[in-house]
């Protein structure tokens, strides 16, 4: 578990993936956004994620299409707050349903871990 701060989503995802040498995949469509974070990230942005992209990001396979608002979004070190767990697949649902009854409805389950070089896929 780790907290999404300094290098974005996609930052702890794949230094997650380099300690476990595995290959991780987020599905974007099953990250929460908070309501306008998609304008306001495409019309306003921090500095350090423009800036520090490519560092945040070598390892890191886009879908192609992907929106700058939401790439910005993905590497974004002030997308602070949150929390990313990886556990077991059979655990997955029940350790969910046990944080959304803690009061925190915005969780979800965005990904999943495979076999392969350590990395991050982004699926659409």
């Amino acid at each position: 578990m780790t907290d999404v701060t300094g290098v974005g989503l996609l930052g702890h995802r794949l230094e997650m993936a380099r300690g476990a040498k595995l290959t991780l995949v987020i599905r974007a469509r099953d990250v929460s956004v908070l309501a306008e974070a998609q304008l306001l990230s495409s019309r306003v942005s921090s500095r350090v994620p423009r800036r520090g992209t490519g560092q945040a990001t070598a390892g890191v396979t886009l879908p192609r299409g992907c929106a700058d608002w939401q790439r910005h979004l993905l590497t974004d070190p002030q997308a602070s707050g949150g929390l990313l767990i990886a556990c077991t697949a059979g655990r997955a649902d029940a350790m969910l349903r046990t944080i959304i009854d803690a009061g925190y409805a915005s969780a979800r389950i965005v990904g999943h871990i495979e076999a392969g070089v350590p990395a991050v896929r982004v699926e659409a």
